[in-house]
């Protein structure tokens, strides 16, 4: 075939790619990209077929619609997703597929806590486990010469004085080190509830942090084990 056409051709085939902007997921979630990708690496029909490869349809039950594009909630608040009344909302500035893909299977488990919270929650296991290597944490953190009086860092839900003190006092690199053995990654460490959506993520997308995560954190894996197993 002539050099020429083939570039036409190909040229036609992104330009109907990156205009499209409806997908169903699991032949039933509507996925519908509101205003237009930022990047032209993202390919929703491969994301689309990733994620259902990885995850059982019955972790998306409570969901029914996935919106892609500009919205003034995750804005406010920085975000890149977030899940609210069945729905699963989407910043369309995301650079390549992995990151969708994170960001959708992360926002499907906060999903889960709505109808699954007190199985998850309610026998206090999976909380003994989060404030017992939040503690650990901040010994390590202590050690290091850092003052962490007036921190409640046996607190399970998110504060923002932690955050901040994670983020720009410790800051991300000496955080990593710190969290050896104790989380996979320092997002977990921010609340019970992303301890438990982090880990449901990681464990979903990636057999050696499944294996990983089953050592450190039994517990959040039991859990995570009858979830997939549909309790």
């Amino acid at each position: 075939m002539d050099q020429k056409i083939q570039k036409i051709i190909e040229s036609s085939a992104t330009k109907a790619k990156k205009q499209r902007k409806e997908y169903l997921l699991f032949g039933r979630i509507m996925v519908f990209i509101q205003d237009p990708l930022i990047s032209d690496l993202v390919d929703f029909g491969e994301i689309v077929e990733i994620i259902e490869g990885r995850v059982a349809p019955h972790l998306f039950g409570d969901i029914d619609l996935v919106y892609v594009g500009q919205f003034q909630s995750l804005i406010d608040r920085a975000l890149e997703a977030q899940y609210e009344n069945g729905a699963i909302f989407v910043s369309n500035t995301l650079t390549d597929n992995y990151d969708y893909i994170e960001n959708i299977i992360h926002e499907m488990v906060h999903s889960l806590e709505s109808g699954y919270g007190l199985q998850i929650y309610g026998d206090g296991k999976v909380e003994r486990e989060f404030l017992g290597k939040r503690e650990r944490l901040f010994h390590n953190i202590k050690s290091e010469g850092y003052d962490v009086k007036g921190i409640d860092y046996l607190e399970a839900d998110y504060q923002q004085d932690i955050d901040d003190f994670l983020y720009q006092e410790i800051g991300y690199e000496n955080l990593n080190y710190l969290i050896s053995g104790l989380f996979l990654n320092p997002y977990a460490t921010t609340s019970l509830r992303e301890y438990f959506a982090s880990g449901m993520e990681k464990y979903l997308l990636s057999s050696d942090d499944s294996r990983y995560l089953k050592k450190i954190s039994p517990a959040l894996v039991t859990k995570i084990e009858e979830l997939l197993n549909g309790y």
